[in-house]
């Protein structure tokens, strides 16, 4: 794949799922290494001038979609790209594999923190612009939670908004998964149709709090969908890989495997009251299925 930072109009096409027709916005086949909600998160960033710093600094999971496009990010700006994490297993240490691995590949230097949770707390109250061992960085926080984001985010929503005006679809209902929320959040404030998103990584009173970090007016918070079954985040689920291989194989299109089965577990739940069309986004960061399938191997669990 060629390295640039060009993104494309991502299109939208009709899929099936469970005997349900639905528009899926394919936000995955923006670029290869800036695709899905990354790429609108870091939109901004890839537009602005950034000569006056030396590194890009960042945290968070060891297979984080964010890891590998900031890694491709801070290689076409020409810094020096920083993440921080908790210490590795030893097996992807030597075996490196996934969004870990690509990110490797592209010069990331990683640091690993035993006490990752107090940097953690130090990085999120930080401003953006700070010294670290004397050079000038910029930090990115886990998952792109950037106000910057809004920018990439808008661009989708008015991509959707002329889509729909084109299309005479009056009625429309967005779908879209959460880590952080911040993608949800800023397609709500900017979307002329209601938005609907599935806490992952903790509940609605997580996603709730990041909002607020971001956005004060509460009308723009986007509908928050919970499945009826409880998850913890990043836990293998045989009921997660089976509706992954079930929507993937019906429309011959690779959805994430993180992400998006909660997502569409919640979509299958709650689909029968939403009238009108629905629209799903995929949010692209199929390259950690990598590492997924490799997890749900080794567990035996498929």
């Amino acid at each position: 794949m060629k390295l640039n930072d060009k993104l494309s109009v991502s299109p939208v096409q009709k899929i099936t799922f469970r005997n349900r027709n639905y528009f899926l916005k394919r936000d995955d086949l923006i670029n290869p290494y800036f695709n899905g909600n990354k790429a609108r998160k870091f939109d901004y960033f890839l537009n602005t001038d950034l000569s006056n710093y030396t590194k890009v600094i960042s945290y968070g999971g060891n297979q984080s979609n964010a890891m590998f496009s900031l890694a491709a990010f801070a290689k076409i700006k020409k810094l020096q790209f920083d993440y921080y994490l908790k210490p590795l297993p030893l097996f992807l240490k030597k075996n490196p594999a996934g969004n870990f691995k690509y990110a490797l590949e592209l010069g990331m230097n990683y640091i690993e923190l035993p006490d990752y949770e107090t940097f953690f707390q130090k990085m999120s109250s930080e401003d953006k612009t700070f010294d670290i061992l004397g050079e000038k960085s910029l930090l990115i926080r886990q998952g792109g939670a950037e106000k910057e984001a809004e920018y990439g985010v808008k661009k989708m929503a008015e991509e959707i908004n002329v889509w729909a005006e084109k299309g005479n679809i009056k009625k429309l209902s967005v779908f879209i998964q959460s880590g952080t929320g911040t993608t949800a959040l800023y397609l709500q404030k900017h979307l002329n149709f209601k938005v609907y998103t599935t806490p992952n990584i903790g509940d609605k009173n997580y996603l709730l709090k990041q909002f607020a970090l971001l956005e004060k007016d509460k009308t723009n918070y986007p509908v928050i969908l919970e499945t009826k079954k409880k998850y913890t985040f990043g836990k293998l689920y045989r009921e997660f890989y089976d509706i992954w291989k079930e929507i993937s194989k019906e429309n011959n299109i690779e959805f994430e495997l993180l992400y998006d089965p909660k997502t569409l577990i919640a979509l299958a739940e709650y689909n029968k009251n939403i009238k009108g069309e629905i629209m799903y986004i995929h949010s692209g960061g199929v390259v950690g299925n990598e590492s997924m399938l490799m997890r749900y191997k080794y567990k035996k669990m498929i």
